[in-house]
């Protein structure tokens, strides 16, 4: 009977002992689990915020944060261009601006404004009393101008014309003007004119020109001054023996 009992025993303690082995156990599992649910979650906040100051078609394409471009533009008003915009104030802290001479300067201040985000819309925008849309335009000291208007009794249309260089041809452009993209010596005409004609290139792209001859200029001078630097050469000491 002692036999039996003490079998009975040993049974009882050994599965009793399996499960506090069990209860004791740390749940790897589950601790592992929540890791990675917080490690991925992190990951998620931060790609949203880089997302959102780093916009799709921005990053990596320029103008960037550092370069200066420079856009010839005009608006047209049936037989000549309304005269240049007045020169915008407090420019350090404008991305796209004009100095007054008939041309954007694009100059991104933050990523925000890089790439496929430096457009002619935001230039606009910028500028008050100015507005552009194929079918009225709006500038600042002359009469607001509409696609149902005529010049010189014809029927007249609204048209945008953008020309990629100085030396390119130009392309009407079909869609909302505020979404035209800069590039640098671009020029821009908005305007209207009477149908069947053509809008001409803006008055300011003199100015592009000239600017972009200094530039050059410039940088070519940068280039020559050190090769050009005068050279001074130390006569070597001769040595002379007496003779006797």
């Amino acid at each position: 009977m002692a036999k039996a009992s003490s079998g009975k025993r040993v049974a009882r303690a050994a599965a009793t002992g399996g499960s506090r082995t069990r209860k004791g156990e740390v749940p790897l599992g589950f601790y592992t689990s929540l890791a990675l649910i917080i490690v991925l979650g992190l990951f998620v906040v931060g790609y949203s915020r880089y997302e959102r100051l780093h916009p799709s078609g921005a990053a990596g394409s320029p103008p960037r944060v550092g370069q200066t471009w420079h856009v010839a533009f005009g608006v047209y008003d049936c037989n000549a261009f309304l005269p240049n915009l007045k020169a915008q104030k407090n420019t350090s802290s404008l991305s796209f601006y004009t100095t007054g001479n008939g041309l954007i300067t694009v100059q991104p201040r933050s990523a925000l404004d890089e790439g496929s985000n430096a457009t002619l819309g935001k230039f606009v925008l910028g500028y008050g009393g100015l507005y552009l849309s194929g079918s009225k335009i709006l500038y600042p000291g002359h009469a607001a101008i509409s696609s149902s208007a005529t010049c010189n009794g014809k029927p007249a249309t609204i048209q945008v014309k953008v020309w990629s260089s100085l030396l390119s041809s130009g392309k009407l452009y079909t869609g909302n003007p505020a979404n035209i993209r800069f590039g640098d010596q671009q020029l821009i005409s908005v305007g209207l004119v009477a149908k069947g004609a053509s809008l001409p290139k803006p008055d300011s792209t003199k100015a592009l020109v000239n600017l972009s001859l200094t530039q050059a200029l410039s940088s070519t001078t940068t280039t020559l001054v050190p090769s050009l630097a005068p050279t001074t050469t130390v006569p070597s000491k001769t040595t002379t023996t007496a003779a006797g």
